[in-house]
């Protein structure tokens, strides 16, 4: 969930899926994607900072093994890059930002299978940075779902540097919206969302400063949510994880 302050409110960042895609066609969604073997490759961990063992126990709440651990931040970090074009990276000597031009070909390049991600990194001459992400939840599919995810969830600051921009093929129009009012445009049937995105937006909706939301996600509980279907109703949370979770 890629966040940013706005005035007096903070906005996060929704990308509509494409209208091909087999899961959620058409929804507004964060960005994200899938793990890929390269992202448990020695490689990739010696590409990106923050992944000791100490810090990913605490961001992961000991709740998942470090090498998994690494992993997730690994395929969070080159997910967003792919699919929105933001790149959380630090240069080793503190160097100037990457220019908005090498950053497209560096991600027109990955998204072609023309380099990996741990390629791209050392082409730029950086490093990603997993201490960017902070975790924020874990979502499992019910069984009774044709489709089985395991999920999680990071929330992150946009870099001042940077531009979002969908990758007009598996997302279209990204849009900064703050999530109330994401919330309201769904409400009135203007904006389709899919359930975890709806919670999670609820969620978000509950601070009204980005520095509190971001030191939230850096603190809260963390149980994993794994919601429930009703044929009336469709997916609906457990009562005892409402608002915990």
């Amino acid at each position: 969930m890629l966040l940013r302050g706005a005035s007096d409110r903070f906005e996060t960042f929704l990308l509509r899926r494409s209208a091909r895609s087999a899961f959620a066609p058409d929804a507004y969604v964060f960005p994200g994607g899938a793990l890929d073997d390269d992202d448990f490759s020695i490689e990739a961990a010696e590409r990106t900072l923050d992944i000791d063992a100490a810090r990913l126990h605490a961001e992961f709440r000991g709740l998942v093994a470090q090498h998994d651990a690494a992993a997730l931040c690994i395929a969070a970090l080159r997910e967003l890059f792919e699919e929105a074009g933001v790149l959380f990276a630090r240069s080793p000597d503190g160097g100037p930002a990457v220019s908005r031009g090498a950053l497209a070909d560096a991600r027109a390049r990955l998204r072609a299978g023309e380099a990996s991600f741990p390629q791209v990194l050392r082409d730029l001459d950086r490093h990603a940075d997993a201490g960017a992400l902070a975790f924020f939840s874990r979502w499992v599919t019910p069984p009774s779902e044709p489709r089985r995810y395991d999920t999680y969830f990071f929330v992150a600051r946009m870099p001042d540097d940077q531009t979002p921009v969908a990758d007009a093929d598996e997302t279209h129009d990204g849009r900064w919206i703050a999530p109330r009012e994401a919330l309201a445009d769904f409400g009135r049937g203007a904006l389709h969302l899919v359930y975890p995105t709806i919670k999670h937006l609820e969620r978000l909706a509950a601070f009204d400063d980005l520095d509190t939301a971001i030191a939230f996600a850096r603190s809260k509980p963390v149980i994993t949510v794994a919601p429930y279907t009703s044929p009336q109703n469709g997916f609906k949370m457990p009562p005892e994880l409402e608002g915990v979770w």
